[in-house]
């Protein structure tokens, strides 16, 4: 015992030198935002974390375990963000936003003075967990999201050809338009709303409006660190409140980053990782804020089900309002799987009537957010024609089409071979966790139905998640790509309940259980040889973007001019300002698919002169089917570029476009002047054209 503690030291104080190394790699090397950094981390402290964490404590809830305090503090922290927010709509002035948080926080730190237990306070003192586990999982997972986000990004003030995915630029507009206030009305389309991932969004543009920081360093530099924040923070909090052993939770954590689970086209590419910890999907703190949405839930029923208590049922509203603003189909299953319990419960006569009364809460909260904020008027989407599509998330499987191809040439009948490819995949979505996951739920059922275990309410409500959201997954047609999000549920909850199995047969010797120990360890050595190597080929490309003569993609750049003339636009006009732009992200003009919503997200320009993004989000909203409506856009954008057309300044007047910015390197409209057009800035690049009144 006295030579662990030594070396569980070592082994923290090296994690702890690790996280500092790949900080000073981002700042001194890929050129990130340290005083913005500063900035942004203050922010939450005194902004979200301890407010939040002052709500949760008037609320009555007490948690046993630092992470869980933490992480229920910091999404209850980011409610009351989205709350000031749409309150400071209504009255004139940011003093709501600038001084609520500061004066909660001075609020909460004075009770944590004065009080006589400090049990906040010694749990912190006491580290017991931060364990050697938990520090390598905090590593890894800030290593993963550098390696896919910092660490491919230079600022265009250093690099001309820095790379960006496509949804960052979306988002960056998103941000920079809610700085400006909310609702954000398409300049295009009268009535129609653009509201993708409002709720990170929202928190991301309070620190632009009231300190001046610029949304790509929020996302390129601060983004990761708090997306490993609250993820890991929320995924210890899951296994040390739920589980029996909570001094096993930093293993547990380590074994799920080692699982690369949700492998998906290449044998190293998680799926599941690359949303989670790439920031634009922002799955991250979807799944993040579920898992405390339960683990609330749980403490709620575990205190207060002898009795009404109302005050966490705010919490929990609240939360699970944010929850479905991050991510709609995480608030789907959550509301789904507790109501089916509840049904369970009572047919099994297991449950109290009155637990009806969270359920009804935490309903009307995801009603009121689909309702009125994420379906408000006008808003589209772009799901296809057909609520259910059976099994079509089988296509991003990178081993279908040859495993197709061999049970064809083997004479398999289509049934069965419909059985293997959902059997392949479930063993890739679940990878290391597949086998205890599949025979602790099965057991876990049996006993539950036979009367033989008892019927807990969260942890019924945590099996029947995973069930509904594998289901989801697999029938509906849900919006692109977000019908994986119903599977992220059964992902990141079937590790729980693997463990929840490992427990429970923990004293059985049999050869069974012996044979399902070595699997899993087997399968976890295998998935973690995956994501070495995943982590081993993504730092080549991070090595070639730290080094700006490497060059880019053409239509993935900015070129100093470029950025030089943002500059400029930001520092010499209305910070309201809407602009109008030719140059198109991730496409060539000539290549632009009007029918394909992914040419359609934003104008990089609006992003990077932090204004209201004219184009950005306004195609994306549109079904397929409405491709007409977007060929009609482009051709009256294109107008306001052609020098033939007189009646292009009463246009740009009509549609509100203050500036017209028109990129000669993609365009040869030459000179644009006349009475309407006022040329206010020019370089090699780049020509500005203010709209006369």
């Amino acid at each position: 015992m006295t030579m662990k503690r030594p070396l569980n030291t070592v082994i923290e104080l090296a994690c702890l030198a690790m996280v500092l190394a790949m900080t000073a790699a981002a700042l001194c090397v890929y050129h990130a935002d340290g005083r913005g950094l500063l900035i942004f981390t203050a922010f939450i402290v005194f902004y979200v974390q301890l407010p939040g964490q002052w709500l949760v404590r008037l609320a009555g809830i007490r948690f046993e375990h630092v992470p869980a305090v933490l992480a229920s503090g910091f999404f209850t922290g980011w409610a009351f963000v989205t709350l000031q927010y749409f309150i400071t709509e209504f009255v004139p002035g940011d003093l709501i936003l600038y001084g609520t948080g500061p004066v909660c926080s001075v609020i909460y730190l004075i009770t944590l003075a004065l009080s006589r237990r400090g049990d906040a306070a010694q749990r912190l003192e006491q580290r017991s967990w931060l364990t050697p586990s938990f520090c390598i999982f905090l590593v890894l997972c800030l290593l993963y999201s550098m390696m896919l986000t910092q660490y491919l990004y230079l600022s265009p003030s250093v690099d001309q050809t820095i790379t960006m995915n496509p949804d960052k630029g979306f988002h960056l507009g998103l941000i920079n338009s809610l700085s400006h206030g909310y609702p954000l009305e398409c300049p295009w389309f009268a009535g129609l709303y653009f509201n993708y991932h409002i709720f990170t969004e929202l928190l991301y543009s309070v620190p632009i409006r009231l300190f001046g920081l610029t949304a790509d360093t929020l996302l390129f530099t601060c983004g990761p660190y708090m997306t490993v924040y609250a993820f890991g923070m929320s995924l210890h909090a899951f296994f040390s409140e739920l589980c029996r052993r909570p001094e096993r939770a930093g293993l547990y954590c380590l074994a799920v980053i080692l699982s690369n689970i949700f492998i998906a086209r290449g044998i190293d590419r998680s799926i599941a990782f690359l949303f989670i910890f790439r920031n634009e999907n922002v799955a991250g703190y979807g799944i993040s804020c579920a898992m405390i949405v339960v683990v609330l839930l749980h403490r709620w029923y575990q205190k207060h089900e002898s009795g009404l208590a109302l005050r966490p049922f705010l919490i929990l509203l609240g939360l699970v309002m944010l929850n479905t603003g991050i991510k709609g189909p995480f608030g789907i299953v959550l509301v789904a799987s507790m109501w089916g319990t509840f049904l369970l419960g009572l047919i099994l006569r297991r449950v109290r009537l009155r637990t009806i009364l969270p359920l009804i809460l935490l309903s009307a909260g995801f009603y009121v957010i689909y309702a009125i904020v994420l379906g408000s008027k006008g808003q589209s989407v772009s799901a296809g024609e057909s609520l259910i599509a059976l099994a079509n998330i089988l296509n991003i499987t990178f081993y279908k089409a040859p495993l197709i191809a061999l049970m064809k040439s083997l004479g398999l009948p289509g049934i069965l071979r419909y059985a293997v490819l959902l059997a392949a995949f479930t063993v890739c979505l679940l990878t290391a966790f597949f086998l205890p996951f599949v025979i602790g739920y099965i057991r876990e059922l049996f006993l539950v139905l036979t009367g033989r275990k008892e019927f807990d309410f969260t942890r019924v409500v945590v099996y029947a998640a995973s069930l509904v959201g594998f289901i989801a997954m697999m029938l509906l047609n849900y919006h692109g790509h977000s019908q994986i999000y119903f599977g992220f549920v059964t992902v990141f909850f079937a590790p729980l309940i693997a463990f929840w199995f490992f427990e429970d047969m923990e004293e059985h010797r049999g050869i069974l259980m012996k044979l399902v120990r070595f699997l899993f360890v087997a399968a976890l050595v295998l998935s973690a040889a995956g994501l070495a190597s995943f982590l081993y080929t993504q730092s080549a490309e991070a090595i070639d973007s730290a080094d700006p003569a490497a060059g880019g993609g053409k239509y993935k750049s900015i070129s100093h001019q470029e950025y030089e003339a943002m500059r400029w636009i930001d520092e010499n006009t209305a910070k309201d300002a809407l602009l109008a732009t030719d140059r198109y992200y991730s496409v060539s003009p000539k290549k632009f698919d009007v029918t394909d919503r992914w040419d359609n997200r934003f104008f990089l320009y609006a992003d990077y002169s932090n204004r209201i993004c004219y184009l950005a989000g306004a195609g994306y909203n549109l079904p397929a089917r409405d491709w007409q409506k977007r060929l009609d856009r482009i051709k009256i954008n294109n107008r306001l570029f052609d020098p033939a057309d007189e009646e292009r300044g009463e246009l740009a007047r009509s549609l509100g476009v203050d500036y017209v910015v028109l990129s000669k390197r993609f365009t040869d409209a030459g000179d644009l002047s006349n009475p309407d057009y006022r040329l206010c800035f020019s370089n090699d690049d780049i020509d500005v054209y203010e709209i006369t009144e």
